[in-house]
């Protein structure tokens, strides 16, 4: 008999919730801390919203763990109607912290409700595009063990691989999610980084993938090092990408030149992701990225 199955996301994923085909689905939204307050994302406070604040406003801004009791809220609302609660988390080598919430209280409900932990190792449009492989599997496979789910989630995961042009590491620095030195490459030696997260580093981590003095031959590297992931995978089409962008007004022309390129990609569904308030706090003005999911 197919299971029913609750999935449970942060909201740094890079979607809105109406490009996600999936009824039983919760999206825990993490606090944002500005300047000492702190937010959830709104019509109001959103990426812009912070953006502008960090352009015109030089504010400090910070994310925290998503609420234990959040995510105990849902479960206990939910675990009498599903048999299985699969959890897409974060990349637990960005929050450790996170991970462990989601491992805490799996162990909690071990004899309540089966729930899998997935660490996605990917940040906001790759925790998305893992999600969505997730739910094309379930939707895909009527009656699986939650054994075999698990490996397959992992296999998802595995496949899936994100590049972001970050035109300012220091918010990243800022945040925790990368070393001093990492963030000072781009403004000491005026070059554009390129930067991924990539499934199959176990570690879980963003990693250096390139570099340029212009956007164009930036984002000139980042096609080819997806066309590179598809040869070693021996992949001929993009199963589905995701790209998000819209972090304030800044690079309007690279972004366009980005987003054409990226469509000219063989490539099964396109989709044009939603920047979130969260993924904000380390983005920085003028960011953007694109996520492949190499089935």
């Amino acid at each position: 008999m197919k299971k029913k199955i609750l999935i449970i996301v942060g909201d740094n994923l890079g979607l809105k919730r109406d490009q996600i085909d999936y009824e039983d689905l919760e999206i825990v939204k993490f606090p944002t801390i500005v300047d000492g307050k702190e937010y959830r994302e709104n019509e109001e406070y959103n990426a812009s919203w912070l953006i502008s604040k960090y352009v015109n406003e030089n504010v400090v801004a910070m994310s925290s763990t998503l609420p234990q009791k959040d995510i105990v809220e849902i479960i206990e609302k939910n675990h009498s109607k599903y048999d299985l609660i699969i959890h897409v988390v974060m990349s637990s080598g960005l929050s450790a912290a996170s991970f462990k919430v989601a491992e805490n209280i799996r162990k909690q409900y071990e004899n309540i409700i089966p729930i899998i932990n997935v660490d996605s190792r990917q940040p906001i449009n790759g925790v998305g595009n893992v999600l969505l492989g997730i739910i094309d599997m379930i939707k895909e496979n009527n009656d699986l063990s939650i054994e075999e789910i698990t490996k397959l989630c992992q296999q998802v995961v595995e496949r899936t691989y994100t590049y972001f042009v970050f035109p300012d590491l220091n918010y990243l620095y800022k945040g925790g999610r990368i070393g001093k030195a990492q963030s000072l490459m781009g403004s000491v030696l005026h070059i554009i980084p390129i930067v991924g997260a990539m499934g199959d580093n176990e570690e879980g981590i963003i990693l250096p993938c390139g570099k340029g003095r212009t956007f164009k031959q930036v984002n000139l590297q980042v096609m080819g090092l997806i066309k590179e992931k598809m040869k070693e995978k021996s992949v001929d089409k993009i199963k589905r990408a995701i790209v998000v962008y819209g972090y304030g007004d800044n690079n309007q022309d690279a972004i366009a030149d980005f987003v054409e390129k990226a469509k000219s990609l063989p490539c099964e569904k396109f989709i044009i992701g939603k920047p979130g308030l969260v993924d904000a706090v380390y983005c920085g003005p003028g960011a953007y990225m694109i996520s492949v999911y190499l089935k």
